[in-house]
């Protein structure tokens, strides 16, 4: 745009100084036709674009290393055409970090429609927003531009692939069927079984009301259900990190995938718990078929990849009427990461700390687990012995 406006500045001054030496109108009547024809570029620019509507379509989930196709959908909706538009498609993967650019350019004529496909891919899972804003129209000289605003944005997902792992997770830690033996010693929600009679407290559920022995008692009585047989483990996945990996964001997906995927091969019943920022709010689901599993990948691939902190097991303390468990299974790709220590009062805590060793290049992730006592203590101990309490190695 800078060489044609010097060189329409060349052009106006060469035309004036030959109108003026030479005194001819032919030099002078050009000069006029161009000054003219600038006022002209310079109004339609003024005019177009105005009423131009762009929207983004992605699919709402792709695999990783492969293609997928989007579009731009542009419809002008004056009678003027648009003789130059300009703008970038950025895009950016909120769970790893990467960024970058696609510069498009297109002319829309009036009350036309156009759809502008493009393909593209990821060799990173995680969340992709693409956006397309602040674009420019410009003249048919490309002299003068005017930006417009747009605000078309869309997301697609891009899930790690399916694996499995040596779980010696399952076989070391005690994770089976007949090691879940709660119901009788301590609370939960199973609605079969009572734990303890209590007096009414702050929170408490209006359907935890024994009605019955309220009336005897004149005071309102509250049924604690026992801890349920069939879900003593609950398995959480932290998006956060505080310098951003993509290799570690991309192992703790793939990790949180493999373990969902072990469990439920192994029919250990088991819950899968992330942070939703689209909601504001805890998920828990339970992890009983394929389609429960992908779900819960998605949802934490799209919506928890916004985290500036870690919020996944503060979010699920928060609650004071949610469901506690026996065991837990955090996984975290930050190092630093003491947010499971918070869950140590609650049961048995197995922290699967992801490094930067992901499928392809098959690295390890080293596993260290505390009970409720002295979390501290118990983390500090394996870690100076160098001896974790089990290993896992992607495939």
């Amino acid at each position: 745009m800078i060489k044609n406006r010097i060189l329409w500045l060349l052009w106006l001054v060469c035309m004036a100084g030959a109108a003026v030496i030479t005194g001819t109108w032919l030099f002078a009547a050009v000069l006029l036709l161009s000054a003219l024809l600038l006022i002209f570029s310079a109004g339609s620019v003024a005019l177009s674009g105005k009423k131009a509507v762009i929207k983004l379509h992605l699919p709402k989930a792709a695999e990783r290393m492969g293609r997928f196709d989007g579009e731009i959908r542009m419809e002008n909706q004056s009678a003027w055409p648009v003789f130059g538009g300009a703008g970038v498609l950025r895009w950016e993967n909120l769970f790893t970090g990467e960024k970058g650019e696609i510069p498009l350019s297109f002319s829309l004529g009036g009350k036309e429609k156009q759809v502008i496909g493009f393909e593209t891919g990821s060799s990173w899972c995680g969340c992709i927003r693409f956006c397309f804003s602040d674009w420019k129209c410009q003249d048919f000289f490309r002299i003068f531009s005017l930006k417009r605003k747009a605000d078309a944005s869309a997301y697609t997902v891009v899930m790690p692939e399916k694996q499995k792992g040596e779980m010696s997770l399952l076989a070391r830690e005690g994770f089976d069927m007949e090691s879940f033996r709660y119901s009788g010693s301590r609370p939960g929600d199973d609605p079969g079984e009572t734990y303890d009679i209590r007096e009414y407290r702050s929170g408490d559920s209006i359907r935890q009301i024994h009605w019955k022995l309220s009336g005897k008692l004149d005071d309102i009585m509250i049924r604690e259900k026992s801890f349920p047989v069939d879900d003593t483990v609950l398995i959480l996945a932290e998006a956060f990190q505080a310098d951003r990996d993509p290799q570690r964001a991309e192992t703790v997906a793939e990790v949180f995938s493999a373990v969902l995927q072990s469990f439920m091969e192994k029919k250990i019943s088991c819950q899968a718990g992330v942070y939703d920022h689209s909601t504001g709010k805890f998920r828990l689901e339970k992890i009983r078929t394929e389609e429960d599993r992908e779900n819960i990948l998605y949802r934490f691939l799209r919506y928890g990849s916004d985290a500036k902190t870690p919020v996944t097991v503060r979010e699920y303390l928060k609650d004071p009427g949610i469901q506690n468990f026996a065991n837990y299974v955090y996984i975290t790709g930050d190092p630093q990461d003491k947010e499971a220590e918070l869950l140590a009062a609650k049961g048995e805590v197995t922290i699967v700390g992801c490094g930067t060793g992901g499928r392809d290049s098959g690295g390890e992730q080293v596993l260290w687990k505390y009970g409720s006592q002295n979390p501290k203590d118990s983390q500090k101990q394996h870690m100076e012995n160098n001896c974790p309490v089990s290993c896992w190695k992607l495939h």
